[in-house]
This record gives structure tokens, sequence and C-alpha cells, in this order.
């Protein structure tokens, strides 16, 4: 195993051995402390549903479409804990619901690790990170916009916009800014050898 490990280009080894560690971390962390407080699904999950409601309204040039926030029981493995949802209604009719594996928070998670794991000044990374969970964020709010008024308009197609459309959309948004980061790295990389 060593020999073949050996033969792994350094920057390679050291990526995967950054990734394997933030990866232990980041899931003990989470199954551990996060899930049990709904810290940062809660808030994300409200905010995704406020957000998602100021879509529907700009959609629909209306003020009626609103966010009902709520927690319900979730079993995660052999632990209840109470997990945050929103519902996002118009008038008494529920239009699209909002629940923690909506909220973005695994893929953001996932792009942040990405960055964290490659070589490079911190600041640049910190900024990447910053400006690419707000994109994502962003775009997750314009996919539920965008869901609800399948929902609404189009519903035999909102199963597949929901399961495989806006997934490839919003995974492909992610590696575009990570072939961002990784490309400005190349380039300042070859800026540094020819100065």
């Amino acid at each position: 195993m060593n020999a073949i490990f050996s033969k792994v280009p350094a920057e390679v080894r050291v990526f995967l051995i950054r990734a394997t560690l933030l990866f232990i971390v980041w899931k003990s962390v989470y199954i551990l402390w996060l899930i049990p407080n709904q810290v940062p699904d809660a808030p994300l999950v409200r905010w995704l549903g406020d957000g998602t409601t100021v879509m529907m309204n700009m959609i629909y040039a209306t003020d009626s479409f609103y966010a009902v926030h709520t927690t319900r029981p979730k079993v995660y493995g052999a632990d209840t804990v109470m997990a945050t949802y929103s519902m996002v209604k118009k008038g008494k009719r529920s239009i699209l619901g909002i629940y923690q594996a909506c909220n973005g928070l695994e893929l953001m998670v996932l792009y942040a690790g990405f960055i964290l794991c490659f070589t490079g000044p911190w600041f640049r990374k910190f900024m990447y990170i910053v400006t690419g969970i707000f994109a994502l964020y962003i775009a997750n709010v314009v996919r539920c916009g965008l869901l609800g008024w399948i929902g609404i308009e189009y519903p035999r197609h909102f199963d597949f916009a929901h399961k495989y459309f806006f997934n490839l959309v919003i995974y492909a948004i992610a590696f575009v800014l990570w072939i961002y980061y990784v490309k400005g790295l190349s380039n300042s990389d070859e800026a540094t050898k020819t100065s």
C-alpha cells in the first residue's frame, strides 16, 4: 500500500489526506453536535423558505406567498431530534415544502472543503469560499422558486425538475466555481514562475 501511495504525486497525496481528515472532522461535528442543535440547518431552512417566497412573489407579481416555519421530529439513526422545515404557501394551499435535505448545506460544505484541500493563499481561499457559498445559496433560492412555479404551472414535471434537472444545475454551478478557483491557482503559479 505504501509503495502505491508513494507513487502518487505529493500534491495529490496532500489533497487526499486533507480531504479525508476534513471529511471525518465535518461528519463527526455535524452528526454529534450540529444536527441535534439544528445549527446551521434551521436558519438555512428558514432563510431558504423566506427567499423562496420572495422569488415566488416576484414570479407572480404578488405578495400572497408566505413561508410557515415549523419543527417536527426526525429520526437520525437511534436518535430523534426536532428538525425545522418551511412550507411555502399561498392562502391555505401548500406550494412547496423545504426540508433540511433541501437547504444546500452539504453542497456548500463540499464546495468549501474542496477549496480548503487545495494549496493556495488563505485569503484567496476565504474569498472563494464566501463568494461561492453565497452564489450557491442564491442559486438554491432560485431553484426553490422555480420548483414552486413548476409545481403550480406544470405539476407533472415537478418530480423530474426536483430530482434531476435542478440537482444537475446546482452541481454544475459548484463545478464551475471550483474550475475558476483551480484555474486561478494555475494562472498565479504561471505568473510566479515567469517573474
